[in-house]
């Protein structure tokens, strides 16, 4: 019989304790504390609701003292118990970090009184900046504080264990220097190293080392977690509660690229956020300082990178190919890509789009095909970058209506009412002019960065577990539906029956998500299919990054030919065992950057 835990709403089997967030399970006891709490001379009254919280596991409650505020639990007394011994640790303890206690003996009980006259720390609450650089910076200068606070506990071989963004208070010194503490730690302060065997955690916070009782991956690495976990939730919106469902643990710590929810994150970013996140906890930053360090590094490489208005070329290199598995069947290549370059001054627009093969009117090759065209005829010699959001737009419109209008041509509006399933494609289209790069993206094909530091996806894939993501659904929710997370939400085409029986596109599923990038010499862009990227299938990033480095000197055209190559080498042809073989039609143009002559 499972029981609902009151703190995290997770279903546990045991009664106890919650399987999700290790919560005290247990009815309140039955013994109630006293009626006045002895913090004051006279005692300070109670009413049966404040006795009521306290006799709760881990309950308190605010009362004033001399015209301050004290948050008061208790504790009933026990020398044997792990739990009270813990306390009277935590009661030596004189950190600035955590709040000054005092504990009263009394009876079979003990008051612990704990001042609490700072004001909770809700950053993320406060009025945004326009830009996610000042975001950046804001959480940077709040940061500091809390790694201060965490590092003074590593100094003495503790960690925050049941970190939790609504238990900090910020304080300040009699010259007005504000510093944080933490609130959840007035009972116990965590050892390093230590697994306890009861604390109540936050599952959307959970270090993996803590809910596999790791006890000696337990230390600062711990608090780098929690704190580019934080960072996580701050630019993505999803403070102080973090994912909704069941917690990290759930979903296996496979925490999803948090582009999808801050689309214009700058590069670079990711990366630190990644390593501060990692599942092993030795592959993390030594410490909060460190971490905050990297990220600090990369927010203004990320300012360099948008202050930089040198002039620059580029080299372009386009490449499609139907693929070792199609092409042993004889299938057509159902990818289409396009170039077209503008003079005075240099501009040029690039696409790639993946036509989907299963439909039931039409063709992954004439959607793929027709969507370029489209795309290429919206755009002019008087085309720039200010017009390109409103250009390409159109052009997703106008891509979706003109598939719906050529199956209606042919003769296939009764099939189309019937509810067959009509041809899309995705699209990516790209527009340089000067150093500034704009994305618009449609589908699942992709734009990546390929830096000598890292590489980084630029867009986020238009499929259903990417879009559930953003709507808020639990990550875990996702994960259940397997390769159904993978269908795309997004495309140039398919169409729908009004209520007055009449066809009409998808306007909602063409609309491009655009971005907007600073290029700096020396950088690759690969926009592709996914034919030629993919994870765990084709090219892993890491692979196209590698490839790409290696292959600097080369031309452009070649280094395109040379990653469909590699993803090539990955597909298998048709066989008796796989009878489709393995692979996918490949796609990729190739943008390499370089200081302009003169520049």
């Amino acid at each position: 019989m499972s029981v609902t835990c009151p703190v995290c709403g997770g279903q546990s089997q045991d009664a106890e304790f919650c399987d999700h967030c290790n919560a005290d399970l247990s009815p309140p006891s039955a013994a109630m504390p006293p009626e006045r709490c002895p913090l004051s001379v006279d005692g300070i009254a109670l009413g049966p609701e404040q006795r009521a919280r306290l006799a709760s596991a881990g309950g308190a409650v605010l009362v004033q003292h001399e015209g301050k505020p004290w948050r008061v639990r208790w504790v009933k007394s026990n020398p044997h118990d792990p739990g009270y011994l813990g306390l009277q640790q935590r009661h030596r303890l004189a950190l600035r970090c955590l709040p000054p206690l005092v504990v009263i003996e009394e009876g079979e009980g003990a008051w612990v009184c704990a001042e609490a006259g700072g004001t909770r720390a809700e950053p993320w609450s406060a009025t945004s900046f326009d830009s996610i650089l000042g975001e950046l910076a804001r959480f940077l200068v709040f940061a500091r504080k809390l790694a201060d606070a965490l590092e003074e506990l590593h100094a003495h071989n503790l960690v925050w264990l049941n970190f939790d963004p609504l238990e900090i208070e910020e304080a300040k010194l009699e010259d007005g220097t504000a510093y944080l503490r933490f609130t959840n730690l007035d009972l116990q302060a965590f050892e390093a190293d230590r697994c306890p065997e009861h604390v109540q955690i936050k599952a959307a916070y959970a270090a993996p080392e803590v809910c596999r009782f790791q006890a000696e991956h337990i230390g600062p690495r711990t608090d780098v977690f929690h704190l580019a976990l934080y960072c996580y939730y701050w630019l993505a919106g999803l403070l102080p509660k973090g994912f909704k469902g069941g917690g990290l643990e759930a979903f296996a710590f496979d925490i999803p690229h948090v582009r999808i929810f801050a689309n214009d994150l700058p590069p670079g970013i990711w990366p630190v956020l990644a390593r501060g996140l990692a599942y092993e906890a030795q592959e993390r930053f030594p410490s909060p300082g460190e971490f905050l360090e990297a990220l600090q590094q990369a927010v203004q490489r990320a300012e360099q990178r948008w202050a930089f208005a040198g002039p620059v070329a580029w080299e372009v290199g386009v490449h499609s190919r139907t693929g070792l598995a199609k092409g042993s069947l004889q299938r057509q290549n159902e990818d289409s890509v396009l170039r077209r370059d503008f003079a005075d001054p240099a501009r040029a627009l690039l696409a790639v789009a993946d036509g989907i093969s299963s439909c039931d009117v039409g063709n992954g090759a004439v959607a793929s095909y027709s969507s370029c065209l489209v795309l290429d005829n919206c755009f002019d010699e008087q085309s720039h970058q200010k017009t390109f959001p409103h250009r390409v737009a159109e052009a997703c419109r106008r891509g979706a209506q003109a598939l719906l209008d050529w199956a209606i041509a042919k003769g296939f509006r009764q099939q189309l009412l019937d509810g067959r399933e009509l041809m899309g494609s995705t699209l990516l289209a790209c527009w340089l002019e000067g150093n500034r790069m704009s994305l618009a993206n449609v589908g699942d094909s992709r734009a990546y960065l390929v830096e000598e530091a890292c590489v980084e996806q630029l867009t986020v894939d238009g499929d259903l577990g990417s879009g559930m993501l953003a709507a808020g659904t639990p990550p875990e929710e996702i994960l259940e539906l397997g390769t159904m997370a993978k269908a795309l939400r997004e495309c140039i085409g398919g169409c729908t029956v009004t209520g007055d029986g009449k066809l009409a596109i998808l306007e909602e599923c063409c609309q491009p998500t655009m971005s907007y990038w600073p290029l700096l010499p020396g950088d690759s862009v690969i926009l592709c299919s996914d034919g030629l990227v993919e994870e765990g299938a084709f090219l892993e990033p890491e692979i196209l990054a590698e490839i790409v480095r290696r292959n600097r000197h080369l031309p452009a055209q070649e280094i395109a030919e040379r990653l469909a190559d590699a993803a090539d080498a990955l597909q298998r042809p048709a066989s008796a065992l796989e009878p489709d073989g393995f692979g996918d039609n490949i796609s990729c143009i190739v943008i390499k950057l370089s200081a302009a002559e003169g520049g």
